[in-house]
């Protein structure tokens, strides 16, 4: 079986790969006459040497038949003629009665039943469900077994919410997957026979997904991640860990079959949980073994691929590796008991079943199980992170907040409220003594905090372990590196600081040869997309241009070539030799260079183009800078170098905004046409702010060359004292 016919949606105007498959069958030169046929039958049975009279006795059968149904009897020879020749004799001879009235989606599936009985009742039982195949087959499919995700798709989300005790959205997609907030799943099933055991299938892949994320499959690429990457003094990870499963599997000649095998072991994790959880819905899983196994083991395409399947069988339902593959492992059947030994034992599995000569396709198995998606789960956990770490420390500063209001209005010490004297020490952090003062208050049983922060620290500790040492920092107002991402109540000296968060900056006073503190307020802000044509404009408008810049940024790729005539090399330099073999004949003493060396250009730079979008870029200045950033992400993603996009606009100190156009990490694609789409004039231009947030953000990359370029049209302005000399030198310092 290949493809995923018995899960993919059919929608209106569209045709299942088996009906592609059977198009292509088309595409062969059609047989006229009955010579053809048979000459045609003789190629696909070959080296089998069939009776000629028996050949032409169903060759009169098909030979009438329209060219669509008899190439899709003939493209089901090859399945049916190893297991038996009696059979496709007369799969060809009956079926061409029938073949009209089976959909063209269903013929595998009729094939496979047919294969089916004559396995378990012979040859008479499975001629019948050929001559009988409406009456025999598509009556009970018509009736019963299709099972759309639209018809349960209620009651499954209420089971699914039930048992997870969270709130989790469900989605509709071409395989199952989860990025641990919304669930997958096909919009249709009818790989079993019934009703029931589909919509159980249904109940089991929301649950197996779901476990995924419990279980904490997805901390292998976040595991390294200690805390949100939001604060360059407190990230432990060094370097972005996005991508590093992507790295792991890099890594393997075939990374599909690395990164099932690894699905495999983690769905052995999740069917242990769920035999000791949920035993109800792991015995019903298990009455299903029977219909699996007969429905996706059939003949393997491949040997690889059968292989698997026979693994998967025996992590599902044995819960353990099989014995013929340990035994090669010189190790025991146990599955890994966490994400992490299943990554270490994919390589022993790999190199075991891997065949460098054989190409791997996916099993009908995994196709129906799934797979994983580690970049839009990590994407996904991370801004979960970011969240539950701004509102942690929301909650802590209205603590803090709280404490110092009441200290300025009682008349007595606080020290006898146990609540009160936790508010006192959190007022009263110093810098070095953070972390632990903060720990004392949240460990301390005495300490009477909101349930709502309570629930918090739970989740985080859930999560991450620990309650990491910036979210203490970011709470307290501990400044790094110019950057404090706490809020800051308004006050009577200020020029109007809201309330609502941000990241304070300093900003340069050239006239006192110092910073002003915390002087400006910067917001991150998503830009709101609009549809538009713009970029297939852009492009199709400078195609020539285009074309010039891609070869030239071609060049700028990291390359290899050899470099002749060196005293040490990988290789032999031929000429060189020969040349030093004259030498010594004429007497002249010979060059010691006589080898070549590969040597690797290889490239190492971060860039991020800082956009200005003020008023002032109304008009052809601001469609010639659209132009310039769509030509730059083309040639900038021929060249593999990493950059992002950030716009910059805003109106006086305490509102800068900054626009999220391209994360360094993230793909250039559709989505970020519609950004670049959306990108439109506001309102000032306050630079200082905004190169030291893009700075800051590019520093927190790791590269050997770091490039900021900036796009505007002119010098920098604010509707306050922002202008002049003031502007330009705070620009020049940033």
């Amino acid at each position: 079986m290949k493809g995923t016919d018995f899960l993919s949606p059919l929608r209106p105007g569209e045709q299942p790969e088996s009906a592609a498959m059977g198009e292509s069958l088309l595409t062969w030169n059609q047989p006229e006459d009955k010579e053809a046929l048979i000459k045609r039958f003789y190629e696909l049975v070959s080296p089998s040497l069939p009776n000629e009279w028996e050949v032409e006795v169903i060759i009169d059968e098909v030979v009438d038949l329209p060219d669509t149904a008899r190439q899709l009897l003939f493209s089901q020879i090859p399945v049916i003629w190893p297991v038996s020749n009696s059979l496709c004799l007369s799969f060809i001879e009956d079926g061409s009665h029938v073949i009209e009235t089976i959909p063209v989606e269903l013929i595998p599936k009729w094939v496979r039943a047919i294969l089916r009985r004559y396995e378990q009742k012979g040859l008479a039982s499975a001629r019948e469900l050929i001559v009988n195949a409406d009456h025999l087959f598509l009556s009970p499919l018509k009736k019963h077994n299709l099972v759309r995700f639209d018809d349960v798709r209620k009651r499954m989300l209420w089971y699914i919410r039930g048992v997870s005790g969270e709130d989790i959205d469900i989605a509709l997609n071409e395989f199952s997957f989860t990025n641990t907030t919304t669930l997958y799943v096909p919009t249709v099933i009818t790989l079993l026979d019934t009703y029931q055991k589909n919509q159980l299938l249904y109940k089991y892949l929301l649950t197996l997904h779901w476990g995924f994320d419990l279980l904490g499959t997805f901390k292998t690429d976040t595991a390294l991640v200690s805390e949100p990457a939001s604060e360059s003094e407190t990230d432990n990870r060094g370097t972005d860990t996005r991508g590093s499963m992507g790295k792991y599997l890099a890594e393997f000649n075939k990374p599909e079959l690395a990164a099932d095998l690894f699905f495999l072991l983690e769905t052995g994790r999740v069917m242990h949980w769920l035999k000791k959880d949920l035993p109800g819905l792991a015995f019903e899983f298990n009455r299903l073994q029977d219909d699996l196994r007969e429905t996706l083991s059939g003949p393997a395409h491949d040997h690889l691929g059968g292989n698997l399947t026979s693994v998967g069988f025996s992590i599902l339902f044995e819960g353990k590796i099989p014995y013929w593959l340990s035994a090669k492992l010189s190790s025991s059947t146990n599955l890994p008991s966490s994400a992490e030994q299943s990554r270490a034992t994919v390589k022993l599995l790999y190199d075991v079943l891997e065949n460098a000569d054989e190409p791997y396709e996916r099993p009908p198995l995994l196709t129906l199980l799934g797979k994983h998606d580690f970049a839009k789960a990590t994407a996904e956990i991370e801004r979960k992170r970011t969240i539950m770490k701004e509102t942690f420390v929301l909650h802590l500063q209205a603590l803090k907040t709280k404490h110092e209001h009441s200290s300025q209005h009682a008349s007595t010490p606080l020290a006898h409220d146990d609540a009160d004297q936790a508010l006192a020490i959190i007022s009263d952090t110093e810098t070095d003594g953070v972390v632990p003062q903060f720990q004392q208050i949240l460990d301390n049983p005495e300490i009477d905090l909101p349930e709502e922060l309570v629930d918090l620290i739970n989740q985080i500790k859930d999560d991450l372990g620990h309650i990491p040492p910036s979210y203490f920092s970011a709470a307290s107002g501990v400044p790094g590196d110019g950057f404090e991402r706490r809020d800051v109540p308004s006050s009577a000296g200020g020029e109007g600081l809201d309330s609502q968060g941000g990241i304070l900056l300093d900003e340069w006073d050239y006239r006192r040869n110092g910073y002003r503190k915390n002087w400006c307020r910067i917001y991150e802000r998503e830009i709101s997309l609009l549809h538009s044509t713009f970029v297939d404009t852009t492009l199709d408008k400078h195609r020539g241009l285009l074309i010039k810049l891609r070869r030239q940024f071609e060049f700028m790729k990291t390359n290899e070539h050899f470099v002749r005539r060196q005293r040490e090399g990988d290789d032999l330099d031929l000429d060189a030799i020969v040349e030093a073999r004259g030498d010594m004949r004429a007497g002249i003493s010979p060059s010691s260079k006589l080898f070549v060396r590969l040597q690797r250009n290889e490239r190492d730079i971060a860039t991020i183009f800082l956009v200005d979008m003020s008023n002032s870029t109304e008009g052809w200045v601001g469609t010639v800078i659209k132009e310039a950033l769509v030509l730059l992400c083309e040639v900038m993603d021929v060249a593999g170098d990493p950059y992002g996009i950030l716009g910059f606009s805003g109106m006086r100190r305490s509102r800068c905004d900054l626009y999220r156009i391209k994360d360094i990490e993230e793909p250039y694609n559709r989505l970020i046409h519609q950004r670049i789409n959306s990108i439109q004039p506001r309102e000032y231009t306050r630079m200082g702010p905004a190169l030291r947030y893009a700075a800051d953000t590019l520093k927190q990359y790791e590269a050997r060359t770091r490039l900021l370029v900036t796009i505007t049209d002119g010098k920098p302005e604010d509707y306050d004292d922002y202008k002049g000399e003031y502007a330009i030198e705070d620009t020049r310092k940033a």
